[in-house]
């Protein structure tokens, strides 16, 4: 945590956030048609999370208060190079969730997860594997116990950097990537993504670790582009798309995210992002 002190601000802006909800808006801009499952407080949030949504076309049925309890809520700084500071307060929505109805899922090409709701992420990848369609763990930081979990219901598993630490350990980072499909045969791709680094990935049937380089940009803000990426990366893997152009596509959408700015509003469209990529002779 910072010292004490006082630092001025030069902006500020309230805006809908969380992991599901920014890749929620995400696919919906990418053209994708979304859906958002999640609990929040029964204090006034969630009808305007659930306006959010439609705004964005993100189908908000199955956003559902929790009675007796608060949203989560959490503070943002970002710095003069676009890095974030976040500062969470969990309500205890999640912790007190009511299951998660997967008939909610019916009509889903493409399931995607996070750890912040792990009774409602076990039931979706379940439903996912029972139905025979693909599935994606965005592999954020939590309890190791949790992701091991996660990933072992998983078709594909995109790690944030401080998640994979959390995975890895102390092993190479390499070998523990490696690892991943090794120890678990339903898994047929892991990834790590690397920031303006890009991501690397093993994937089943094809040898060695690859890379994708990330587009170089001046960011603005960087909140939310992993939940890009994950947004992107899913509905391009759903899309059938090879995997090394899906995480090219996938890098490109969270970059020019953070080039433009300001959490979930500065994703792009479909068109946009083709657009901006035809601009930079990117494939």
């Amino acid at each position: 945590m910072p010292g004490p002190g006082k630092t001025l601000a030069h902006g500020f802006q309230y805006q809908p956030g969380g992991m599901s909800l920014h890749a929620a808006i995400a696919s919906a801009r990418l053209g994708a048609a979304a859906r958002m499952l999640g609990r929040v407080g029964d204090d006034g949030v969630a009808e305007h999370l659930r306006q959010c949504l439609v705004d964005e076309g993100v189908q908000p049925q199955g956003l559902e208060a929790v009675a007796g309890t608060t949203t989560s809520v959490a503070s943002v700084i970002v710095d003069a190079q676009g890095e974030r500071q976040i500062v969470p307060h969990r309500g205890r929505a999640l912790e007190r969730a009511h299951a998660l109805d997967t008939r909610q899922l019916d009509g889903a090409d493409v399931v995607l997860v996070d750890p912040r709701w792990m009774r409602g992420a076990v039931a979706a990848l379940r439903w996912a594997r029972a139905n025979d369609r693909p599935s994606l763990v965005d592999a954020d930081v939590a309890p190791l116990p949790d992701l091991q979990r996660l990933v072992g219901l998983a078709r594909w598993v995109a790690f944030s950097q401080p998640g994979f630490a959390v995975w890895a350990g102390d092993a190479d980072p390499d070998a523990a990537l490696s690892a991943v499909l090794a120890d678990h045969p339903q898994c047929r791709l892991a990834l790590v993504t690397l920031g303006a680094q890009g991501a690397r990935w093993v994937e089943r049937g094809v040898d060695g670790v690859q890379h994708c380089a990330a587009p170089q940009v001046q960011a603005v803000d960087t909140t939310g582009a992993g939940d890009v990426f994950h947004a992107a990366l899913a509905l391009a893997l759903a899309e059938q798309r090879p995997t090394a152009a899906a995480v090219a596509w996938a890098c490109a959408a969270a970059a020019m995210k953070c080039e433009r700015g300001f959490g979930t509003a500065g994703a792009p469209t479909r068109r946009e992002l083709a657009a901006w990529m035809k601009r930079r002779d990117l494939t």
